[in-house]
């Protein structure tokens, strides 16, 4: 690997131990919304066993291991260990058995054919080599296993990154999502997967108010431009951000689109 690459993950290793005790836990749950629906779509049947890579806050790994039942077994694996920590605490006060490792998705330390399904929400972003990451996944999937990955087309904090890009502020873009559907089926089907299929899922999604989208936004990846923010800078922000979202308010609430592509393949 390059010292790029190190530095990269280094640093998002850095900001998701950060973001650990806050991540998706003050708003109306995007990620936990989400990986429900790609753990419905991908399939997953008692007994499987599953591997689920980026795992965050369990949004995915928690609705899996429901599905596998007590015969089967899923697996998280996750760059950060304030993520993985907070989430086998989770697990733990839950009852589910599944634990999340500390592990890096493109050096996958499972023998081949190891899994019935191998998940991955919202994490393609982070890999510097997602093309050798997508390999670990296919050459750990048992030959017919099922890959499911998620993105965002439109992201539960989207209103407030594109007021930041258009004030300036708030440091460097986030890395690129990839937002059209063609273009992640191409990236899956390079990578060796067959039958793709990709659903552009939608929800929306009720803050209490600007202050609940903020605090949310401050537990997402959007936490390292807003930290970068002065007094008067964050005034500007939140000025231009309740103006952009004005039509969404209602009376009890905010009211805000959120749009997942969701990609199914098949090893």
């Amino acid at each position: 690997m390059g010292d790029d690459s190190e530095a990269r993950k280094a640093q998002t290793r850095a900001v998701f131990d950060r973001l650990a005790e806050d991540y998706d836990v003050t708003g109306p749950g995007c990620f936990a919304h989400f990986g429900r629906r790609l753990v419905e779509t991908v399939g997953i049947e008692p007994g499987m066993h599953v591997l689920d890579v980026a795992s965050g806050r369990g949004a995915v790994m928690f609705p899996a291991a429901e599905r596998v039942g007590p015969k089967g077994a899923v697996t998280g694996i996750d760059l950060s260990n304030g993520m993985a920590r907070a989430t086998n605490e989770d697990a733990k006060r839950r009852g589910i058995s599944a634990r999340v490792g500390v592990m890096d998705a493109e050096q996958l330390d499972f023998p081949e054919s190891t899994f019935d399904r191998v998940l991955c929400g919202f994490g393609l972003m982070f890999f510097p080599h997602l093309s050798q990451a997508l390999g670990e996944f296919r050459r750990v999937l048992k030959p017919a296993g099922r890959i499911g990955v998620s993105t965002w087309r439109v992201s539960q904090a989207d209103d407030l990154r594109l007021v930041l890009d258009e004030l300036g502020l708030g440091g460097p873009g986030e890395l690129a999502w990839i937002t059209d559907p063609d273009d992640l089926a191409d990236l899956l089907a390079r990578a060796g997967f067959s039958g793709v299929r990709v659903i552009a899922d939608s929800e929306v999604f009720r803050y209490s108010d600007l202050g609940q989208y903020w605090r949310n936004a401050r537990g997402t990846g959007l936490r390292r431009r807003l930290d970068t923010l002065d007094a008067e800078q964050t005034e500007r922000v939140r000025a231009a951000l309740a103006e952009r979202v004005g039509l969404h308010t209602r009376t009890d609430g905010l009211y805000l689109e959120a749009t997942a592509l969701l990609a199914i393949a098949i090893r």
